[in-house]
């Protein structure tokens, strides 16, 4: 196919709603509908009132009747122009969504402020909650000051299931399915039926979208009169038959993935493929009305935070998976230039060389999107920790990068966050924390008493076993809870293998059960370590109770100190093999220790370094470290080199993470990468980054995310933000508009090293 699927510039429909979107936008932290008034308040509860109705069913069949119920309540929202219509289930004070972040009975204590009378309501299910047994999670889990070290995510976070099972079938086809498969499972009979009864909510969530649409076409003329009839008709033929048109299928999986917590999309150029081919094989659409529906999807997907959405890579059967919808995607990445979907290019050696080198482009004019991710890297460590090898094949992102076989998973791949750095000054005070010298972990001896490098690893070895030991097992009594606590019926529907063995997607349903580990500012406990080895037990400047003493006080009158373990001692990221060594060497570790671990389920356990936001705030809450950083400064923003510690170059960066033990980790292991737009700014720039990134590739790097953004524009548009509302960096697994972030996280972007390329 051509490099260029469509024109450059957007159509006239597209341009208007993404003018449209540029004026309601919201921060990166919204996960609402922003288009709408926050009161969608519909006037009743309708999943309390179903779930008093159905109280002689049994428990998933009341639950699903229930959410059934408040689903099919939602008051669709038309925005004129668009092809693609979703709006989410209303918001009431009593409901059960399902999605990032959210698993559970919910009270929404703002929607009662705004509407007192569903108090009753509430009040029952206060008491409904506060009679149902929870989890049985280890006591430790509540020790003072441990959320500094360990976040916990509960029962899950992100996931991506596999749409390809309604787009083939439409929803009679999940119906077959699960009529198919409740003759071999007797004792889940009422599980099926909750099963059955999902369904019936899902039609009729589709169909209050048909009406809303004819509601709307009455009452227009002329183009947009019909193209609110068409809608209709399409919602009307989805709800009960399997997509038709390109466009139908677009809808479906946007009504599907809306209902299933707008979290991942996973691969989308793969399962939206099949209806696009047809339709264009069959003539009835042109690969430039194709854009067009593809930019809307990806404008509709934007108005919430979407995570993991990959594109390319390789079938599951082998080969290049690269198609037409490839293309248009990528197409509308550049030319939008929205924050989500948070998009990922599998590359392998097979990927076509125009693909990879608009990939670039895209980078290179600032859409910080799509991220590439190196399946040859991937796959030895997929297939490793037990995936089938054509599973393997057929993984996908979720979450800000996360590594998932698409549709087959149940883990919530942000089971765990560590702040790396917090086992290093725990073991400098004994098990207590540096700032209010709590005892949070285990005591492994006052500073005097670690007379040895090998003690004091020995040490911050103890406090992180402790704590992953501590955050594996309150995981697992989250998932035995949520086994039998909170069925996930629509998941369930859309995941291989639950409705044939029986078994919810909660309840040990999917074909792999795994846990995930995202260890923030590993870079920054590798120097740290560095810097009291060289400084304490090599050059034998000062002992270690000396330095911590220094430490507590956050290097004050030791400034010459702080200077010498800042720019002198090695640093990862600068092909030094003492620091470069040591990163390899906790990484292999922890990596090793948590692949002998098992999920309640039987999975393993992985570990990744993706890189966000929390590198800013773990650091606020982390003292000041033997690597010359202060209290309070960000710790490690990603796999790569801490800010700023990167000094020889990038290429040293890369020679740096090549010896990271990448084909035996989870993954993925985030590099970011920020380059001014003027080193990128012209033919033989883009030329340059793209052989950077391919040598890396080619080198085993896992994955590479690019920011083109200066210190100096982001200092200018500090100063006029107007003026630089559409300047767009990556932050870590996720981007944002510069101007938009926290003061904070401004000055973290900044303080990245630049690269100019050479």
């Amino acid at each position: 196919m051509s490099a260029v699927a469509a024109g450059e510039e957007l159509s006239p429909r597209v341009r208007a709603l993404r003018e449209r979107w540029d004026r309601v936008r919201r921060s990166i932290a919204g996960t609402g509908p922003w288009s709408r008034d926050q009161d969608s308040y519909p006037g009743y509860e309708p999943f309390h009132q179903a779930w008093l109705e159905h109280e002689g069913d049994p428990f998933p069949v009341r639950l699903a009747q229930a959410q059934a119920a408040w689903r099919a309540a939602v008051q669709p929202e038309l925005v004129p122009g668009h092809l693609v219509a979703g709006t989410p289930p209303p918001r009431t004070v009593i409901s059960y969504p399902t999605g990032v972040f959210a698993w559970d009975f919910r009270i929404d204590e703002e929607v009662l402020a705004r509407h007192p009378e569903a108090e009753p309501a509430a009040r029952y299910w206060r008491e409904w909650r506060a009679g149902r047994p929870g989890p049985e999670l280890p006591g430790a889990l509540g020790t003072p000051g441990l959320s500094d070290a360990l976040w916990t995510s509960g029962i899950s976070c992100h996931s991506t299931q596999a749409y390809e099972l309604a787009l083939e079938g439409g929803l009679a086809g999940l119906r077959e399915r699960v009529a198919a498969a409740r003759p071999g499972h007797p004792e889940a009979a009422d599980w099926y039926r909750a099963l059955e009864v999902a369904l019936e909510g899902v039609a009729g969530y589709i169909l209050a979208h048909a009406r809303a649409a004819e509601e709307a076409a009455a009452g227009a003329g002329g183009e947009q009169g019909a193209e609110w009839r068409r809608l209709a008709a399409d919602c009307r033929w989805i709800a009960q038959a399997p997509p038709a048109t390109f466009l139908q299928a677009v809808q479906l999986f946007e009504l599907l993935f809306l209902l299933n917590g707008h979290d991942s999309p996973g691969r989308l150029d793969q399962y939206l493929w099949p209806p696009l081919r047809r339709d264009l094989e069959a003539g009835r659409t042109s690969l430039e009305a194709a854009q067009e529906v593809v930019d809307c999807l990806y404008l509709k997907l934007a108005e919430h935070v979407c995570y993991g959405a990959t594109l390319g890579g390789q079938l599951s059967e082998g080969g290049d998976a690269t198609n037409e919808l490839t293309w248009l995607c990528l197409h509308s990445i550049r030319r939008l230039r929205l924050l989500s979907p948070r998009t990922a290019l599998r590359w392998h050696r097979g990927t076509p060389e125009p693909l990879f080198a608009a990939t670039i482009h895209s980078l290179a004019t600032g859409a910080t999107f799509p991220t590439l991710v190196n399946d040859e890297a991937m796959l030895p460590g997929l297939v490793g920790r037990g995936l089938a090898p054509e599973h393997a094949r057929d993984y996908t992102f979720c979450g800000c990068g996360q590594t998932t076989p698409q549709g087959r998973a149940y883990g919530g791949y942000e089971d765990l966050i560590l702040n790396s750095v917090k086992p290093l000054t725990y073991a400098l005070h004994d098990g207590r924390d540096e700032r209010t010298g709590a005892q949070v972990g285990p005591r492994t001896g006052e500073p005097g008493a670690l007379g040895s490098f090998e003690a004091v690893e020995a040490a911050v070895w103890a406090q992180v076993e402790h704590l992953l030991t501590l955050g594996i097992a309150a995981t697992a009594a989250w998932r035995r809870w949520g086994a039998e606590q909170v069925p996930d019926f629509l998941r369930s529907l859309l995941t291989h293998s639950c409705v044939e063995r029986g078994r919810d997607w909660r309840a040990g349903g999917a074909d792999y059960h795994e846990g995930m580990v995202d260890l923030v500012g590993l870079p920054t406990l590798a120097d740290a370590l560095t810097a009291i080895r060289q400084v304490v037990f090599v050059e034998r400047q000062l002992s270690l109770a000396e330095l911590v003493a220094i430490l507590d006080r956050d290097w004050a009158g030791a400034e010459r100190l702080r200077r010498d373990c800042l720019r002198r001692v090695p640093k990862f990221g600068n092909e030094q093999p003492e620091a470069d060594g040591m990163m390899a060497r906790w990484l292999g570790r922890i990596n090793d220790w948590l692949g002998a671990q098992r999920t309640a389920f039987g999975g393993p356990w992985g570990v990744d370094i993706i890189g966000w936001s929390a590198s800013v705030a773990m650091g606020e809450i982390t003292g000041a470290t033997p690597d010359g950083r202060r209290a309070g400064e960000p710790i490690a923003d990603c796999a790569g080199p801490a800010q700023g510690r990167d000094r020889a170059g990038v290429t040293a960066v890369l020679n740096s993470m090549l010896t990271l033990p990448m084909d035996r980790c989870h993954g993925p292991l985030a590099l970011s990468l920020r380059v001014s737009g003027q080193a990128v700014g012209t033919p033989q720039g883009e030329a340059k980054l793209g052989a950077l990134v391919r040598r890396y590739l080619e080198g085993g790097g896992q994955q590479v995310q690019v920011s083109v953004a200066s210190a100096a524009q982001m200092r200018a548009a500090q100063a006029d933000p107007e003026a630089h509302r559409d300047l767009v960096v990556r932050v870590g697994g996720f981007s944002a508009y510069f101007v938009e972030l926290e003061p904070r996280y401004q000055a973290d972007m900044i303080a990245r090293t630049e690269h100019t390329l050479g």
